[in-house]
Formats: C-alpha cells, sequence, structure tokens
C-alpha cells in the first residue's frame, strides 16, 4: 500500500471517529435536555422558517439549580423569541385601525347613536368610543415596530416599546369604559360625561393655540386663524348643549387613567379572561394591568424611581428589560383585544353580513362573537 493510500485511510478513520463522537455528544446533550425538558427545534427544509421552541415543558427550578448560567440564558432566549411573537400579533391590529368596518345601521351602537338628544351628532356614542380604541391600535403597533428594529440590532428598545404599550392600553380602556354598560341611557351618560371631562384639556389647548396665532404675523396667520376658530366654535356649540343638561344626566369617570385601566382590566376579568400562557406560567408570573401602567409612567415621564424595579444594581443582565417588555405587550395586546372585540361586537348587525371585512387580529371571532349576545337588542331575538 503506498504512503498516499494509508495517509487517506488514517483521515478516513478519524474523520468517522470524529462524527461518531460528534454523534454521540448530541446524543447526550439532546439526552440531558430532555432530563429538564428542553425540546429541540423540529428541522425543517432549507430556506424554510423555524418553528419557535416550545418552552412549555421546560422544568426551571431543577435547570436553574444544575446550570444557573444555562437556566439564565435560556430565559433569555424565551423572552426574546416571545417579543417577536408578540409584536407580530401587535401588528395585526393595525388593518382595523387605519380603517375600521362602519356601525351597521341595526347595530346596538347604531341604536345608541339614534339616542343621542343633542343637534347635529348622528353618531356621538360611536365615534366617541371608536377614536380611542384607534388610536391604541396605532400605538401597539409602533410598539411592535420599534422593538422589530431594535432586536435586529441587538437592542431592546423596553422604555420606547412600554411607553407606546401604556398609551394603547389607557386609551383601549376609555373604550371599555364607555361601551361595555349594557344600559342604552347609562352608556349616553357616559358619553356626555366623557367629552365634558376632556374639555378642560382642549380648552388649555385652545388658549394656547389662540397666543400662539395671535403673536404671528406670517402671510400664512389669517387662514391658519379662520381654520382654528372654524373648529373652536363648533366644538363650543356641541360642548355648550352637554353642559346644559341636567347633572342626572351626565356620568363623568373619576379617578383618572389609572382608575380606568384598572375597570377595565377588571372587566376583563370577569367577561374575557386571560388564557393560560403554558410557556411563561412556570416561570414568570404576568404583571397586572395595574401594576404595569403604573410602572410605565416612569417610562413616559423620564422618572428615576422605577430603576431599581427594572433592573439589578450591579449584575450586567437584561433579562429584566426583557421581561417588563413581556409584561407591556401582553397587557397592551389583551386590553386593545377586548376593546376591538367589544366595540365590533356592537357594531354588527343582527345577522352576519359577508360584505363585512374581517380586519381585526385572527383569535378575535370568538370574543365578538361571545360578545355580541351580551349586546344584542331585543328586538334581535
Amino acid at each position: 500500500m503506498s504512503s498516499r493510500a494509508g495517509r487517506n485511510q488514517r483521515r478516513d478513520r478519524e474523520r468517522k471517529r470524529r462524527q461518531a463522537s460528534e454523534s454521540d455528544r448530541a446524543a447526550r446533550d439532546a439526552a440531558e435536555a430532555a432530563r429538564y425538558g428542553v425540546k429541540p427545534v423540529p428541522k425543517v427544509p432549507p430556506g424554510a422558517r423555524p418553528p419557535r421552541p416550545d418552552f412549555s415543558e421546560i422544568d426551571w427550578d431543577a435547570l436553574r439549580a444544575d446550570y444557573p448560567e444555562g437556566a439564565r440564558g435560556l430565559l433569555r432566549a424565551m423572552c426574546m423569541a416571545l417579543i417577536g411573537d408578540r409584536a407580530a400579533n401587535a401588528k395585526r391590529f393595525l388593518p382595523w385601525g387605519l380603517q375600521p368596518n362602519p356601525v351597521h345601521p341595526k347595530s346596538r351602537l347604531a341604536q345608541d347613536n339614534s339616542a343621542v338628544t343633542l343637534d347635529d351628532a348622528p353618531a356621538l356614542v360611536s365615534q366617541t368610543a371608536l377614536y380611542p380604541t384607534m388610536n391604541a391600535s396605532e400605538h401597539l403597533t409602533a410598539a411592535a415596530e420599534v422593538i422589530s428594529f431594535a432586536l435586529l440590532q441587538g437592542q431592546i428598545r423596553t422604555s420606547a416599546t412600554a411607553a407606546l404599550c401604556r398609551i394603547a392600553m389607557e386609551s383601549s380602556a376609555k373604550t371599555i369604559w364607555l361601551i361595555s354598560e349594557t344600559d342604552t341611557e347609562e352608556r349616553i351618560r357616559s358619553c356626555y360625561g366623557f367629552l365634558k371631562a376632556e374639555r378642560g384639556r382642549q380648552e388649555e389647548f385652545e388658549r394656547l393655540e389662540a397666543e400662539a396665532l395671535d403673536a404671528r404675523t406670517d402671510e400664512l396667520f389669517e387662514a391658519d386663524r379662520a381654520k382654528f376658530e372654524e373648529r373652536r366654535v363648533r366644538v363650543a356649540t356641541r360642548q355648550a348643549q352637554i353642559d346644559a343638561l341636567p347633572p342626572e344626566s351626565i356620568t363623568g369617570p373619576t379617578g383618572g387613567p389609572l382608575k380606568l385601566v384598572a375597570n377595565a382590566e377588571k372587566w376583563m376579568d370577569e367577561r374575557l379572561p386571560r388564557p393560560p400562557d403554558p410557556d411563561l406560567d412556570k416561570v414568570l408570573y404576568p404583571r397586572s394591568a395595574r401594576s404595569f401602567y403604573s410602572l410605565g409612567s416612569g417610562f413616559v415621564h423620564g422618572f428615576k424611581w422605577l430603576m431599581p424595579y427594572v433592573l439589578d444594581e450591579g449584575e450586567l443582565d437584561d433579562t429584566p428589560l426583557l421581561t417588563i417588555t413581556l409584561d407591556a405587550f401582553n397587557n397592551a395586546i389583551r386590553m386593545t383585544a377586548s376593546a376591538v372585540a367589544l366595540f365590533e361586537a356592537q357594531s354588527i348587525g343582527p345577522q352576519r353580513d359577508p360584505r363585512r371585512f374581517r380586519n381585526y387580529p385572527d383569535g378575535l371571532e370568538d370574543m365578538v362573537t361571545d360578545l355580541a349576545a351580551d349586546y344584542r337588542l331585543p328586538a334581535d331575538g
């Protein structure tokens, strides 16, 4: 046998030995992972996107006891994967937020609109309840886009994402407060109270805008001033009608935005309970909407008090930021989904309309159908 043939044989034996060794090591690693409930990611054809790993059966206590750093790394990877899932889900609200379906003429909201006694307010209840959730959908989508871009850069952007999710929660909570009651008169009283309550901020804007216009001398001033005055008169006319109503005809929100969020969470817990999350429930207890909304004020207003609750001092670990980002998405998606479903349930007619485009995310149809029964008009049967 030539020396060249001998070298080839030795290389071939070494290659097989290494392959066998690598195969044995992979089998041992898989067996070790299986002890802790870690499932391998299924293989997919070349070019196909692999599914998200299944974290639902991981024994986190045992894994932390034997491999503390490995458990921390796996928890971080799980949070990243779940944040990606939540962001994809959040973006599905955009079509509804941009172009919600019109209110059916035989829907519950149409009946409420017709019961309003104000002049020149043909869709007061539905329009008042609609805008906050459109705003929520916009901010929820923006949160998804912020975190998606950040993750591609190897970053998180927890503060910006949490602030956007907090806005989505507060806006959705307003819609839930406005139309979660079933009594038409109470819903109209709430609508009047909501418009009266926000008038103070509106008047402050009008004062500041008028001062800014008065200080201008440019050539666009006259047109801008005329447009501003036209809008101010239109708003003031409607507001005067509300102010003229007796006190018993108005039910305003009390306690500020946090109470609105708390009331919305209570309604959701009773009517649309949070479904189990097999991936998270064993390792992270979900932060309540009230708690997250309060914590989120630090992100929105730049308060420093939240830092001890966001990061562990002296540790270079961003897992707490990831878990807060998950809390932000979980609460904002749940509250926005509830508000969208609540509005849709009351804007559809008594019979299914094949021409009506379902532009809300998958998974909400059952919620809409379920809620529609609560708000169906007596004449609908």
